[in-house]
Formats: structure tokens, sequence, C-alpha cells
């Protein structure tokens, strides 16, 4: 399963709290996007000019960009519903969310490209048809398009990143997210003390530690910063998945959080705009 299927049981937004709205389709819309791009509290410092969400290497990601991406969303037919949502608060905080990840995916789409070209790497084709059956959004849906490009850059940038011991910041982060997927789905998990080694010496999370670092570093070397209406948006990355009784799994992830943050970041801005 791609890094952010695994949302589609999630029943809690990060960013308002709320659980997922009632109709089925609205639940799984929210589920599916709510952790795709998590915001935390704070925002990040940005040179933003009206009408654009980020900036990455001088070149700028614009908010009808990140519309796009939301409306090819809720135009869906599986999830038309949430416009006709009766509990205004939750319709809004639901739209936020929607929003919210698709700037987070137009940003790691501009991200993992430029970290594949940086290390000379090719990527794959994308899997549309395994994305849209587990959003039940159509194929050529934008966020379809570009959630499932951005999953065959990561897979491969990650196979391709050292496998190094994780630091403890990140095991507790796998540990946590898993313990949340879990609470989500009425299960249980062992205290982090039992679980943590065995999260330690797991070759994928030391690798998907590894590849955070990578992208850390290419967000610093592209001064990528992000609009404050996003809050300090957060990218999750899957690093373990364990089974549970019922056939199903629970998802680890490490967080990439995207943009510097620096209140004395200035950035000298050009007009050219990314593909969206």
């Amino acid at each position: 399963m791609t890094e952010h299927s695994r949302t589609l049981r999630a029943g809690r937004s990060r960013r308002s709290g709320r659980r997922g709205l009632t109709r089925r389709g609205v639940v799984r819309l929210a589920a599916v996007f709510a952790a795709s791009a998590a915001v935390v509290a704070g925002a990040t410092a940005c040179n933003v000019q009206p009408g654009a969400a980020a900036f990455i290497g001088g070149d700028r990601i614009t908010q009808a960009q990140v519309d796009d991406v939301f409306q090819s969303i809720i135009d869906a037919p599986n999830y038309r519903g949430i416009q006709q949502e009766q509990d205004a608060s939750r319709q809004q905080a639901a739209y936020a969310n929607l929003r919210t990840s698709a700037a987070g995916e137009l940003i790691m789409h501009e991200l993992t490209q430029r970290v594949a070209a940086d290390q000379h790497i090719e990527i794959p084709p994308a899997d549309y048809a395994g994305l849209a059956r587990q959003t039940g959004l159509p194929e050529d849906n934008k966020y379809v398009r570009l959630e499932a490009e951005n999953q065959a850059a990561i897979n491969t940038l990650r196979n391709a990143a050292w496998n190094t011991a994780p630091d403890d910041k990140s095991v507790r982060a796998v540990y946590d997210s898993l313990a949340q997927d879990a609470a989500g789905n009425g299960l249980g998990l062992k205290p982090y003390e039992q679980i943590a080694p065995e999260i330690k010496k797991t070759p994928k999370v030391g690798q998907t530690a590894a590849l955070r670092g990578t992208f850390e570093a290419a967000i610093k070397k592209y001064h990528l910063d992000v609009s404050p209406r996003y809050g300090q948006l957060e990218y999750p990355i899957t690093a373990l998945t364990l089974p549970t009784p019922d056939g199903k799994s629970l998802t680890g992830s490490i967080p990439l959080q995207l943009g510097e943050g620096s209140p004395n970041v200035v950035h000298v801005v050009s007009t050219k705009t990314t593909a969206g």
C-alpha cells in the first residue's frame, strides 16, 4: 500500500481534532487526506507573495494550483457528499484539511523530483490505478497523479538510502503513529519500551530516517518556504507496517517538516511557476 492510503482508516484530523464526517464517502474522504499533510502549531515565516502557496528554489507553487487539486477532490463522484454536509464547521474543517493536503502534495512532488535529479536516480512509472482503487478517486484525478508519483519517488529514493540506525526521535515518531493508528482501530499496542528495539532494527525504518535527512538537506538547499496559511506543514513518510489480528495492518511513519520556518529567511523569488 502507498504511504497515504494507510490513512483510509484514520478518523481524526490532526488539524481540527474532529472526527470524520458522518456520511460514508465523506468519512473516507476526510480520513484519506487528514494525515497526508499534517499541520502542527505555529507558522513558517515566509516571503510569500499574494497568490503563492510556497516557494522552492526560487520557483513558485501558486494557490491556484492548490485550489485546482482541491477542487478535483471534492468534485469526484465518491466525494461530492462533502459539499452537502449540513454541519458548516465540519465542512470547513474538511475543506481546510483537503487544501492543506493538496499543498503538501504539490510541494512534496517538486521536492522529490529535485532530489531524484540531484542523485541521478530515475523514478519508475507510478501506480495510478492502485492509488485510485485505494482512495476511490478517478485514476486521472490530480491528487491521485501527484500522490502516486510522490510514492514512486519516495520508494525509489528510500531504496537507494543507507540503512543507518535511526535516532530515538525517529523511533518514537514511528511508535506514536503506530499507537495512533491502533487507537483509531480500537486496538492496543505494547509499551514503547517493548517495541522500540524492534522498530530500531527494522531496515526500512533506518532507510526512512536517512531519507528524511536527505529531504531536510534539500529543503535547506532549495530554500523551501511555505505560506503561513498552512502552518508548519508535515508530510508523513511510512517507515513500518505491522499486521493486525483481522488481517489489516498498522502504519508507523516519520514526519518530514516542509519549509524552513526561519524568520530570517529572505528569498529572491522568480516569477516562474512550477508545473501543476
